[in-house]
């Protein structure tokens, strides 16, 4: 079952509070060594730009937990394997993490070290382990911190990041929409940590992005009774996406496809998803199923990975756009100011040329739009579906901040209009007949 480093360090917390604990000393001493190790990680690479109070005290803090760490053999137990987890995949996204990411991750890490020493202090005399006292004292000064500079809404979204399992989902007995939702982002991770993503690949994403935003438009409306005619403009987004990208082409081809790739995880996907949740597309019968809120909540989940998965196709454009990867013909791309004689010569004769730089904006911002509209998508079904506490709150917490900043409902409708109007206005009818379906 995929889950995310929240749900670990959740749970990590709740065994430590346990009013009457069953861990041994040893498993705790286990659990603040990996606490430890992943707080150095995290301190290394830098909260703040210079050597400040925060910086000094986050160091000190994993130092302390090395310590502590170490004043008894590992045993193992259940809590050092939730830590020696949760460590494994901070140090795993530490390479995607940015400062406001690692203070957040940095915040929760310190509350969980702080409860287990608590706990091992609880099982041995007072005078006992000054070094458990050192990491609760510590931590208190991070949490301290945390309180008047609080980590902000996108930062913690790591926290909420899913992560697949560690084995081929796919040979999982119950794989879930989820799973594969974990695993498609996963895999656009790898291709992009390899500089290895396709077009090919983004399509098929894409592609994923607007079935699951229409499925996520057709329960919503269910669960609210409201019409899902202004819901739907989110797929539209996303099919826009699609059409945009079909100006470029990456001279790749449909070549063989890794199994663990892009394009397998994004049929994967839609195939769980068509199956599990977005089995029914008449809304009329959605509202007659008793199990509609459990529909919703599924579907929430999985709409909820929409907003990163946003951010993991302008990240890839963005890096097309500097390394020139993308052709396109000439004629295709936006005008420029000062056009070089060769890009003159270029359109005159119709040729295809390298895209840099502004030649992808427009994608850039039809990708933006998309990103938007689905954070406005995830918002409406996080709050017909909030009966129960968010499985991802700190996303639904940044997707409610997102949807009431000022002027966030005229940006949305701005965004649903244009894309409404641009689907309609595709300039150029050949890119329709040459766009690639994902499974291919």
């Amino acid at each position: 079952m995929a889950t995310t480093l929240q749900q670990l360090l959740d749970g990590l917390t709740g065994r430590a509070t346990e009013p009457e604990p069953s861990a041994t000393i040893e498993d705790i001493t286990g659990a603040l060594s990996h606490l430890g190790r992943a707080l150095t990680g995290l301190a290394h690479d830098g909260l703040t730009p210079g050597n400040s109070t925060r910086q000094r005290t986050a160091t000190e803090l994993a130092a302390a937990c090395a310590t502590a760490g170490r004043l008894w053999p590992h045993t193992g137990g259940p809590l050092t394997d939730l830590a020696g987890t949760a460590a494994d995949l901070i140090g795993r996204d530490r390479g995607i993490m940015g400062r406001s990411h690692r203070w957040a991750v940095t915040v929760e890490v310190a509350e969980v070290a702080d409860h287990c020493a608590q706990l091992g202090r609880r099982l041995l005399p007072q005078a006992a382990a000054p070094e458990l006292a050192m990491v609760g004292k510590l931590a208190v000064a991070v949490e301290r911190d945390a309180q008047t500079d609080p980590p902000t809404a996108i930062g913690a979204v790591m926290l909420d990041r899913l992560v697949p399992m560690p084995s081929d989902p796919r040979a999982a007995a119950q794989l879930t929409a989820l799973d594969a939702s974990g695993a498609l982002a996963a895999a656009i991770d790898r291709a992009q940590g390899r500089n290895e993503l396709t077009l090919r690949d983004f399509r098929a994403a894409v592609a994923a992005a607007e079935i699951t935003s229409r499925s996520a438009a057709t329960v919503t409306a269910a669960a609210t009774g409201n019409d899902a005619g202004p819901l739907l403009v989110t797929g539209l987004a996303w099919q826009l996406v699609g059409r945009a990208s079909t100006v470029f082409d990456d001279g790749r081809g449909a070549r063989s496809t890794d199994p663990h790739g892009v394009v397998p995880w994004a049929l994967t996907f839609v195939g769980h998803l068509r199956a599990q949740v977005a089995f029914d597309t008449d809304i009329a019968a959605l509202r007659d199923r008793d199990d509609l809120a459990a529909v919703a909540g599924s579907m929430q989940q999985v709409t909820s990975q929409l907003p990163l998965l946003a951010e993991q196709l302008t990240a890839a454009v963005d890096r097309w756009s500097r390394t020139g990867q993308l052709y396109a013909n000439a004629r295709d791309l936006p005008p420029m100011e000062n056009m070089p004689d060769d890009r003159v010569a270029a359109v005159i004769a119709g040729r295809h040329v390298q895209a840099r730089g502004a030649d992808l904006d427009r994608l850039r911002h039809v990708v933006g739009r998309a990103a938007e509209l689905s954070t406005g998508l995830a918002d409406a079904l996080h709050r017909a579906t909030a009966a129960g506490p968010p499985v991802q709150r700190h996303q639904a917490r940044l997707y409610a901040q997102a949807t009431r900043t000022p002027g966030a409902a005229e940006r949305l409708l701005y965004h649903a209009q244009a894309a409404h109007r641009d689907i309609t206005a595709i300039r150029s009818p050949h890119q329709v007949a040459r766009e690639a379906p994902p499974s291919r």
